[in-house]
């Protein structure tokens, strides 16, 4: 620094004489220039004293001089340092490719995630659309079976209602026939018990008549008769029901079956007319 400082000194002290030197020469030249104008002009009229120039010795400023630039200070590099950084940067690279590698596979896994459900629920709905199709489809066959075995047993329970009412009617047809005869026969077998058992009031006439309601257990005894029809004749009618009572049986009813007694005969109805009857 000391050195630099003389150095500095002697340059600024060199540039002073410089500058002094430079300006004695120029006031040389100006005398010179005056001189040599005077002696080629006119002599002149009259004598006029010489003007002396007076020389000045004038100090020029240095002019300022640039700071020499810096030497750059010799760069010091940290191996080091230089490679941790490299393998910090290599290391936050090899990161962002693993995380990106990582989120390229995510991606992948939910875009093959989402394209399976997909497929699955699509799988899924027509599965189900064949389910309800197939169930429909079974529905409406068991609807329409049901329909069919339904017509049919109506019409076989038609069939058999018509074949039941015609075996009923066959049945009610025979019976009838059979309860006529049965009544026909024992209700003549009753009538002329009742009329052997009869005696005549004076006041009966030919064409007289009664209707008598005779209740009868199965033994054929009578347990209870009424006039039900009078024959106009107060007399004529208590003697049928005397008749009956005297009767007081009919054991012959004891052979009928009982649904047929039940029928005709728990309540017997007889027409009381005797054959012997005069004017």
């Amino acid at each position: 620094m000391k050195d630099q400082g003389q150095a500095t000194a002697a340059k600024q002290a060199g540039i002073g004489m410089t500058g002094i030197l430079v300006s004695v020469t120029l006031h040389a030249l100006l005398v010179a220039a005056v001189f040599w104008g005077w002696q080629s002009a006119e002599p002149p009229k009259r004598q006029v004293s010489p003007k002396y120039v007076q020389a000045k010795l004038v100090q020029l400023k240095p002019k300022s001089q640039k700071k020499p630039a810096a030497k750059p200070k010799p760069k010091i590099i940290d191996l080091t340092k230089k490679k941790r950084e490299q393998q910090r940067k290599k290391a936050e690279q090899e990161k962002k490719r693993k995380l990106a590698k990582q989120k390229a596979e995510r991606d992948k896994k939910a875009r093959e995630k989402k394209a399976r459900e997909k497929k699955a629920k699509e799988k899924a709905a027509r599965e189900k659309a064949a389910k309800e199709k197939a169930a429909r489809e079974k529905a409406a066959k068991e609807k329409a079976a049901k329909q069919k075995a339904a017509r049919e047993r109506e019409l076989q329970r038609q069939l058999d209602a018509e074949m039941e009412a015609e075996r009923k009617a066959m049945e009610l047809q025979q019976q009838a026939e059979e309860d006529e005869q049965y009544s026909q026969s024992y209700s003549a077998i009753i009538a002329q018990k009742v009329e052997n058992y009869w005696s005549r009031p004076g006041s009966a006439r030919k064409g007289m008549q009664c209707v008598l309601r005779i209740s009868l257990v199965p033994t054929g005894r009578v347990v209870n008769v009424t006039v039900v029809k009078s024959s106009g004749n107060a007399a004529f009618d208590r003697s049928a029901e005397n008749a009956v009572r005297r009767a007081e049986e009919f054991p012959e009813l004891k052979q009928l079956p009982l649904a047929v007694f039940e029928r005709n005969f728990r309540q017997f109805t007889l027409t009381f007319n005797p054959k012997d009857l005069r004017l």
